[in-house]
């Protein structure tokens, strides 16, 4: 660690789909001063199979958790707060009912919020976001999506949504709460994630909206990536009162944001999902794709959205559901297995049944085994299925269905965003960001033989880290 007795400091945190990292950076160089991380374990089990919700309690306790990590003499230098976390969510909340312990600090009470309903929910399925409106947006609406979750509500249990005054991602509502503010600020980062918002005017498709009866008083107001929207009302684990704090941001835009060392880099993010991105000056508004190797056709654009990025800029991004969650699937089936079999009492941890994977997988230079890991589809096709091709005897190892896996998830990726695409924007290099990647020797390896490019590490490319610069950047 970097001394740190004088100057001041930039707090980044990263509320993720499984785990919340928080990260200190120096203010000057952008070093990183602490970093600590915690699984959330905030899923609910309880509902229906398609439905995925996290009890938004359970997920600002382990924040709390993470921030108490934290060197005291640090947080007491912090100057500003960043703040970003899994896009396309929603969450709903009482504005009027900010909980404040008897010792002075925010708590969650389950009555004045909901479950956050995350990006990877599945109950609007194709038939139901046949019913809604269509949006202006390039970005068509899909399940996951904040305003079509709302939808669902408004039609399926319109009194539970009649409970609330207020809605917003999960960073929303933590900048609400540490802020205590009157209406919650939304950054174009993700109201764009969220569906109709029409980024160039920075406003919803309210006319759409209210036509469908959506009820849009429960929308956010949207400013631009980076302002600062209020200040600390309260001690946080030593951070002062009166402490700036931004607007809620992309967990994506701002792990690009700290990866990029270059402009010739392009960003291969694999976390829960995996995303692959180009920064691209603010006046692109077209895509042009070059042909997949492993498609004969050319990949059609819609599988590459043009996303807001900082001071101006756009991010031309590939955003595939198929990433470490597929990993993760896996291991799960493998365990499952081995209960069926009857050796519950010998089964290994998950840790160590990733590292054998990982170990029989890195033997293998290759096999002819081929999977297609899109187990909940892709949104530009979303009745899109996993496959398994050209199973042999000789293929079916662990290494080879391992390898096969591996190479599954960057082929699905490049296929949404080709090598050709790449020479197109001058991409000279990739840097790997995201915890799956970071890792996964294995992947690593299939980036480079994919996508025949350099792949280069950066250790502190992660979300937490984008948070904290992004705080520290002049707005245009």
């Amino acid at each position: 660690m970097a001394d740190c007795d004088t100057g001041s400091f930039v707090l980044g945190i990263d509320i993720g789909t499984t785990s919340i990292k928080v990260s200190l950076v120096r203010n000057g160089t952008k070093d990183v001063i602490e970093s600590f991380r915690l699984d959330t374990e905030a899923n609910n089990h309880d509902k229906e199979s398609n439905f995925a919700e996290q009890d938004v309690a359970k997920i600002f306790a382990c924040l709390q958790h993470v921030l108490s990590q934290f060197s005291l003499h640090f947080l007491a230098k912090v100057a500003r707060i960043g703040i970003c976390g899994q896009m396309h969510g929603c969450v709903m909340w009482n504005g009027e009912s900010c909980s404040v312990s008897s010792e002075g600090h925010h708590f969650v009470r389950s009555d004045d919020v909901s479950q956050l309903i995350t990006w990877e929910d599945g109950r609007c399925n194709n038939d139901f976001l046949s019913t809604l409106p269509p949006t202006r947006s390039h970005i068509p609406i899909s399940t996951g999506f904040g305003c079509a979750s709302i939808f669902w509500l408004q039609r399926n249990d319109p009194s539970f949504l009649e409970r609330f005054d207020c809605a917003g991602t999960i960073m929303d509502y933590f900048v609400f709460l540490f802020c205590e503010m009157r209406k919650p600020c939304m950054s174009s980062h993700n109201a764009v994630s969220w569906g109709y918002f029409d980024v160039s005017n920075m406003a919803w498709e309210l006319d759409i909206l209210k036509e469908a009866n959506f009820p849009t008083q429960l929308l956010p107001v949207v400013v631009e990536p980076g302002t600062m929207v209020g200040k600390l009302q309260r001690s946080l684990y030593g951070i002062p009162v009166g402490t700036p704090v931004g607007v809620g941001l992309g967990d994506f835009q701002c792990s690009v944001l700290a990866s990029r060392s270059q402009e010739s880099d392009a960003v291969l993010n694999i976390g829960t999902s995996c995303q692959l991105a180009v920064v691209v000056p603010a006046n692109t508004s077209t895509v042009a794709v070059g042909k997949s190797s492993y498609q004969s056709s050319e990949m059609p654009s819609k599988a590459i959205t043009i996303l807001p990025f900082f001071q101006g800029q756009k991010v031309m991004t590939a955003a595939s559901l198929s990433g470490g969650n597929v990993l993760a699937t896996f291991v799960k089936m493998l365990t499952s297995w081995m209960k069926d079999l009857g050796l519950e009492e010998s089964i290994p941890s998950k840790d160590d049944i990733y590292s054998r994977i990982l170990a029989c997988a890195d033997e293998r230079a290759s096999t002819s085994l081929q999977v297609v890991p899109t187990l909940w589809g892709e949104r530009h096709t979303s009745d899109q299925r996993g496959q398994v091709n050209n199973l042999t005897s000789g293929n079916i190892s662990l290494g080879d269905v391992g390898l096969a896996l591996f190479k599954g998830v960057i082929e699905n990726i490049e296929e949404m965003m080709t090598q050709d695409f790449l020479h197109l924007h001058d991409v000279r290099q990739i840097v790997g960001a995201g915890s799956a990647l970071k890792r996964n020797r294995v992947l690593q390896k299939q980036v480079e033989q994919v996508f025949e490019l350099p792949l280069v590490l950066n250790e502190n490319a992660d979300a937490s880290v984008g948070a904290a610069i992004a705080t520290l950047l002049e707005r245009n």
